[in-house]
């Protein structure tokens, strides 16, 4: 997916082009652009005007204004914006690219090519543009050309998530199905929850009979796609609150859900900073080093989890299955078990870990009642 940069002109570039540090324009372009950070586009849109009021010849500010009416799918005003800004600064990639990123969406194909075929003839080193140009080229199904120019985005940058996502589909079209699910699947490795990626390697396993596979890819690419909104809601609501510690939790569990494991573990020790009580973050942080497999790093997660609140049945149930994956300390996993299942005795999970407990350690008639209450529990959901 095509996105708009977050740095376009740098100052030295445009040297007395660019707004003196101290000015008052200099302040409604800091005020406009912490707005345009947490996305509150009209905001921003009032800031940069008046910016531009006090220092009108900053083709920054221009550029930054287009993007913010882009984002606002005010297109054509978005284009006045970039317009501007290349009447100040010719030589610069940036509006070009973004010109062709309007039209992209706008669906004028050519006056697209031309705006990125420019951005190319100013930065020919700038994968990004590569990238937009085979977007043109392959929804105008010029498929040899935009393989040539997906490729030269990879040429410049071999982890241009979405080159080789435009790659793999343009092997797609040609059927080259192999080389398609190898794209994809380099896509997937950059970014494990590109959603699109995994629709598309889903079609392609679908093409090629293998339906446990396509059905593998189709349930996680559901998944991304109702979980979509929620990060993007997620993610803003950080930026906008970066002092609550419940809102790094709930981002965190977004992240695990799409498999970022690494984010989640960042973003539940920054809730954990702010909030060492916040249990439930502890208990999640334990989750996230459960399913990488670092078991230790889970037991002392769970633990702090049960510090905070020493009635949270889950992180006593964890520790039981960590205890048991492990094979070592079964007492205390079967301490555990048994609180657990005794704090929320209508779980069924709960005691299908004592009864797992139970059999590892011989406890047979225990085992048995604990089975009997996971079925009877089991029915009743």
């Amino acid at each position: 997916m095509l996105k708009y940069l977050t740095l376009f002109i740098l100052f030295s570039v445009l040297g007395n082009t660019a707004l003196s540090d101290s000015s008052p324009a200099e302040k409604h372009y800091e005020n406009a652009t912490a707005y345009h950070a947490i996305g509150e586009f009209e905001q921003a849109i009032s800031e940069y005007k008046k910016a531009i009021a006090l220092a009108p010849n900053s083709p920054i500010v221009y550029n930054r204004l287009g993007i913010a009416y882009s984002e606002l799918k005010q297109y054509d005003t978005a284009l006045k914006a970039y317009q501007k800004a290349l009447e100040l600064s010719p030589l610069t990639a940036e509006p070009h690219y973004n010109i062709g990123i309007v039209y992209l969406k706008k669906g004028t194909f050519s006056r697209a090519a031309e705006a990125f075929e420019r951005a190319i003839a100013i930065d020919p080193e700038w994968e990004d543009a590569y990238t937009g140009l085979g977007e043109v080229h392959l929804k105008q199904g010029d498929f040899e050309q935009a393989a040539r120019a997906f490729k030269k985005a990879t040429q410049l940058n071999s982890e241009d998530a979405g080159a080789i996502l435009g790659l793999g589909k343009v092997y797609a079209r040609q059927r080259r199905l192999g080389e398609a699910i190898t794209a994809f699947e380099k896509t997937i490795e950059i970014q494990v929850d590109h959603t699109e990626a995994h629709y598309q390697l889903a079609q392609i396993y679908v093409k090629r009979g293998e339906k446990e596979k396509a059905a593998t890819a189709m349930a996680f690419f559901k998944l991304l796609r109702q979980t979509d909104p929620l990060l993007e809601k997620a993610e803003m609501w950080v930026k906008k609150h970066p002092d609550d510690a419940r809102g790094y939790n709930n981002l965190g569990i977004v992240y695990l859900a799409r498999r970022r494991f690494e984010d989640a573990v960042a973003t539940y020790k920054q809730a954990i900073s702010l909030d060492p009580e916040l249990a439930t973050a502890h208990y999640n942080l334990g989750h996230a080093y459960h399913k990488q497999e670092k078991i230790d790093l889970a037991i002392g997660a769970y633990q702090q989890a049960l510090a905070a609140d020493t009635d949270l049945a889950i992180a006593h149930n964890n520790i039981a299955v960590c205890y048991t994956e492990l094979k070592m300390d079964m007492d205390k996993a079967l301490s555990h078990a048994r609180t657990a299942v005794r704090l929320a005795p209508t779980e069924a999970n709960y005691w299908d870990t004592l009864s797992q407990v139970c059999d590892a350690l011989g406890l047979e008639n225990e085992a048995r009642r604990a089975r009997e209450k996971q079925k009877e529990y089991s029915n009743n959901e």
